[in-house]
């Protein structure tokens, strides 16, 4: 036990000694915060608007249309600092064994693809309004290249999976910013990876721009599920919003700010 709070305690000092070396040469480190899965208003959901707004740090919610309960816009009603990103449209999918879960790959004609999303994105805008930005969070993180380019065509201005970018717009005209840390040890059990591993991916990326080892303006990305954090994932997100808002170096960014909406 004591070697594991040893080990807890180097990570949150080498987050501290990154984040010292961004207020060093005069840098904000941009960060934002990505939570997906939405659908339905549970005492998870209530947590995570809770978590955000006792923090300060805006919360970028990505919502399955083809599964929102019918009160999940009265929830967020008055939550100025959520947004809402789509989050595919029914989160079903349809890839063959062994090749990992898609929903927005190319296992089905592009136009039922294209489809899905439309019918997702419109009830989104008709359910939410302005508080929807016309971003795409796909499910599992994957997404085809031909849906990638079709993507400007529906109305999509931002995509956001996991991973450094390789570049700021895959396509013209469509933002693309990734999350880089997420908690979750998702095939061993779905729990909380630990505080070591989960702040190595986030210093990671946030050393690889600070060296443009990486793209530096990409905003450095924390992705929650709030349906899937153990009491240990929930108490780390939380520390980490503490401890990072109260260094002059870190700035939490909303998600119109990351996607310049």
């Amino acid at each position: 036990m004591a070697a594991e709070r040893r080990a807890e305690d180097a990570a949150w000092a080498a987050l501290t000694r990154e984040l010292d070396l961004w207020a060093e040469a005069g840098r904000a480190a941009d960060l934002w915060w990505r939570d997906d899965d939405a659908a339905a208003v549970v005492p998870a959901l209530e947590q995570l608007l809770d978590l955000s707004a006792h923090s300060g740090v805006p919360l970028a919610l990505a919502v399955i249309p083809g599964l929102m309960s019918a009160d999940l816009g009265a929830c967020l009603g008055g939550r100025d600092a959520v947004a809402v990103l789509q989050h595919g449209w029914r989160h079903v999918n349809h890839a063959h064994g062994g090749e990992g879960a898609w929903e927005l790959g190319d296992h089905r004609p592009l136009e039922q693809v294209a489809k899905d999303l439309t019918s997702g994105y419109r009830r989104l805008g008709d359910t939410f309004g302005a508080r929807f930005l016309p971003v795409l969070a796909p499910p599992w993180n994957r997404i085809a290249a031909s849906v990638t380019r079709g993507l400007p065509d529906l109305g999509f201005i931002g995509l956001s999976t996991f991973g450094a970018r390789e570049r700021p717009e895959p396509i013209p005209g469509l933002i693309q910013v990734n999350a880089h840390c997420d908690p979750v040890k998702w095939k061993q059990g779905r729990r909380f990876a630990g505080t070591a591993r989960a702040l190595d991916e986030l210093i990671g990326h946030l050393a690889a721009r600070r060296r443009a080892a990486a793209d530096p303006d990409e905003p450095t990305g924390l992705v929650t599920h709030h349906i899937a954090l153990d009491p240990a994932a929930w108490a780390f997100v939380a520390e980490l919003l503490r401890r990072s808002k109260a260094h002059p170096a870190a700035r939490w960014l909303s998600a119109r700010d990351v996607f310049r909406r």
